[in-house]
């Protein structure tokens, strides 16, 4: 889920408490910590507290320029504030959604006042709301799966712990969301893709349509699955789920990846100034450091580096 506007800078009230060191890929103290859950879609979620709500269930999405509150989420009403029409641009289409920017939002011990919220009417069953990057990007950030945990860190330059094997990626934003160049290896040729990290998508590595149909890939394997796909502008779409020969994350060749080709003929799926996205499926496998301080990600392989993609592949 992306928003077309720029993201709006939350403004960080206080920290409540520090923590200590662990597992963690860098030297210095955090500010605060944000304890997680991984749920059985992959994705990550995390306690939030709304404009003086009770407690929320938010999910961590790097594919989100903006943290969101669920329009249809019972806990939310009348914990909503009043916004503007803005466009939203989803995986598979856009939509006008409104946007307020004077909400009080704490997620672990962190404190956001006069944050910027969208609000979007997403099935009541999913979740309460959204942790976007408006609120992330104020921080260096380190998404720790052994730990089970959200690092944050002052927003200035890391000292990383040289002893722990990590590979660094810059990256870029379009889009209002963060991309990475992957080296990526299908039916015998080495793309270097263009890829948004997305951990609010409970996908593996999907294609773009353009670039799908650039090269020809559609029709070149038979789908293991095709699966259906729901966005937050409310349009869906389908995949054809194959596998990937190889994906290159520096010294760490995975072989055999379940990807898939994009038929989606609009929203994000559809641009061709992209060629995908990498979801939660694949970056849960890394623990990983996002350092919006100088637009550099980091990963290091964690202990779910081996877990199937797929349960029903190795059954």
């Amino acid at each position: 889920m992306k928003m077309s506007f720029q993201s709006i800078a939350t403004t960080l009230v206080c920290v409540i408490t520090s923590v200590c060191a662990n597992a963690r890929i860098v030297e210095a103290e955090p500010v605060g910590e944000i304890p997680f859950s991984i749920a059985d879609d992959n994705r990550i979620y995390v306690t939030a507290f709304v404009n003086g709500s009770d407690s929320l269930r938010f999910l961590v999405d790097t594919g989100a320029s903006s943290i969101v509150l669920n329009t249809n989420s019972t806990k939310l009403k009348n914990f909503i504030h009043d916004g503007e029409t803005t466009t939203n641009l989803g995986s598979t289409g856009e939509n006008d959604i409104t946007y307020s920017n004077d909400n009080s939002v704490y997620i672990g011990t962190i404190h956001y006042d006069k944050a910027g919220c969208a609000h979007i009417p997403y099935p009541p069953e999913y979740w309460d709301g959204v942790f976007g990057l408006n609120g992330l990007a104020a921080f260096n950030i380190e998404i720790n799966y052994d730990d089970f945990k959200i690092y944050c860190y002052a927003k200035e330059p890391l000292a990383i712990d040289s002893i722990k094997r990590y590979v660094s990626f810059p990256f870029t934003y379009k889009y209002d969301v963060p991309f990475i160049e992957l080296p990526v290896r299908i039916n015998g040729t080495l793309y270097n893709l263009t890829l948004e990290v997305d951990t609010g998508s409970d996908r593996v590595i999907d294609l773009n349509t353009p670039f799908v149909n650039k090269h020809n890939l559609l029709g070149t394997q038979k789908p293991f699955a095709i699966s259906r796909i729901a966005s937050s502008d409310g349009g869906s779409g389908e995949l054809k789920n194959v596998f990937f020969d190889e994906v290159i994350i520096g010294p760490y060749i995975m072989p055999k990846v379940a990807g898939a080709f994009s038929t989606l003929t609009a929203g994000m799926q559809s641009k061709e100034d992209i060629d995908g996205m990498i979801g939660n499926k694949f970056l849960k496998r890394f623990n990983m450091l996002i350092d919006f301080k100088s637009n550099t990600l980091y990963l290091q392989p964690n202990n779910l580096y081996y877990t199937p993609f797929y349960d029903f592949l190795v059954k």
